[in-house]
């Protein structure tokens, strides 16, 4: 691919070959969004646009064009170009009219979303990541928390509506919670709920979302995933908690969950008829005696 050169000091700008950089998210429409990281590995092309197709979408800013800006990394340098869109791109508040060279601490701007851009060796790249931790984790448990749970599931169901691609939730809270916090007091009651969080963890995959939602509610979000593959992993991660003992205040006692499972269905427009549904699973769950699982029914065609 041939791409104009706009600064032939690549030397200066470009600070290790083979080093890898980060995109941060430093502006969006949406406050949930800052702070986003988005990898810049040797070799890469990453667009970006509205089109969920692109490697970094936005689907739900409207001021991106689909196909609005792509990063290449080059041998010698990281290269931002715009792809004709609609509101330009802008490097440093300069609009971009042939490919550029970023370096580290440049900002862009694609529509009313604006990126910082730093090389993995900049310092302050741990800043951003501590702060943007700190934004999405569960203070007691280290996993995801109902906000960054929701953002993704409502990126993720919106993709999954437009491409008519499977996705399945899973909703599971601890039976007798109540109970464990009176025999173990609150302190204890916390780490039943730390220690069930690793055990579940280490049963997720990469693409799937683990969050602490609640009290001691917590979901499982599944893309490309059908009912029955949802229903096998609530199943395993039911009997892993099964098997946990926790002791305290001289006693040990037994911590058991209940699940509810559902998958996107065509009569669901939007993210909270999904939620729902897992949520009416999990009701049924714990009326039928607790720790099992329920999966919704399917939506019966006519």
């Amino acid at each position: 691919m041939e791409v104009t050169v706009h600064d032939s000091a690549l030397g200066e700008q470009f600070q290790g070959r083979g080093a890898e950089a980060n995109l941060i998210v430093i502006a969006h429409p949406d406050p949930r969004s800052l702070g986003r990281r988005y990898r810049v590995t040797p070799g890469s092309v990453l667009e970006i646009g509205r089109s969920l197709q692109t490697e970094i979408s936005f689907p739900e800013v409207p001021s991106i064009s689909r196909r609005h800006a792509r990063l290449i990394y080059r041998e010698d340098a990281i290269m931002l170009e715009d792809l004709g869109s609609r509101n330009g791109t802008y490097l440093n508040e300069e609009q971009v009219t042939e490919a550029r060279p970023l370096q580290s601490g440049d900002r862009f701007q694609a529509g009313a979303v604006v990126f910082k851009f730093l090389h993995e060796a900049d310092t302050e790249n741990a800043y951003h990541e501590a702060i943007y931790e700190l934004v999405i984790r569960d203070g007691l448990t280290n996993l995801y928390n109902r906000r960054k749970f929701h953002h993704e599931f409502e990126r993720e169901f919106a993709r999954a509506r437009r491409y008519g691609r499977p996705l399945a939730l899973i909703i599971f809270d601890v039976d007798h919670f109540k109970r464990l916090n009176d025999t173990f007091g609150h302190l204890g009651g916390d780490a039943v709920l730390r220690g069930l969080a690793h055990a579940v963890e280490e049963l997720i995959r990469q693409e799937q979302v683990l969050a602490r939602v609640g009290g001691e509610e917590f979901a499982v979000l599944c893309p490309e995933t059908q009912a029955e593959g949802a229903r096998v992993l609530a199943e395993k991660l039911r009997k892993v908690i099964e098997r946990l003992a926790f002791s305290g205040s001289g006693t040990t006692s037994r911590v058991t969950c209940s699940f509810g499972v559902a998958v996107l269905e065509a009569s669901m427009p939007h993210p909270d008829g999904l939620y729902a549904a897992a949520d009416r699973a999990l009701y049924l769950a714990k009326a039928g005696g607790r720790n099992c699982v329920v999966v919704a029914e399917a939506e019966k065609k006519e």
